[in-house]
């Protein structure tokens, strides 16, 4: 029975280590686990609890060879990104000078959507109507960073 013990640890750190590299649902990654721990308690419960830590520590070094090994091959840096990603904070100082201005939604305000507003695109707000894409319309106020517009007629 050992053998197949053996057998059940290493094809569950196979499956853990395929569940790195194929993306999806996590199938893999789930029979794996379930096949370690299989192996685990089969280990302990026919042979005692000697043969259970054994088994836990060939596990761990197995684990930790199979990422050295991925590392060395350079499988490792397909799977891990290395770059980073500032934020950038918006500059609200720069939707200051928009009070007034008229625009031209670009989406259907529901209430919230996208307008053109002097050749640029902003997340705007109605007052809690909805307005129609390429309604003309006009910035009302401005809370942080919340552009809010209503519905402007020429005739007004």
């Amino acid at each position: 029975m050992l053998p197949w013990i053996g057998v059940l640890a290493i094809l569950g750190l196979v499956l853990v280590f395929a569940e790195m590299l194929i993306p999806g649902f996590g199938v893999f990654g789930i029979f794996g686990i379930i096949s370690l721990l299989c192996s685990t308690i089969l280990a302990a419960k026919m042979y005692g609890i000697v043969v259970f830590f054994v088994m836990l520590l060939l596990l761990i070094l197995l684990f930790v060879i199979m990422l050295f090994l991925a590392k060395r091959s350079g499988l490792y840096n397909k799977v891990v990104l290395h770059d980073r990603q500032e934020a950038q904070d918006f500059d609200e100082s720069k939707l200051a000078g928009l009070i007034g201005k008229i625009g031209t939604t670009q989406t259907t305000l529901r209430p919230y959507g996208i307008a053109e507003i002097e050749g640029k695109s902003i997340d705007v707000s109605s007052l809690g109507d909805f307005i129609d894409r390429d309604k003309t319309v006009k910035v009302v106020q401005i809370s942080g960073k919340t552009v809010t517009v209503k519905e402007w007629e020429e005739e007004q």
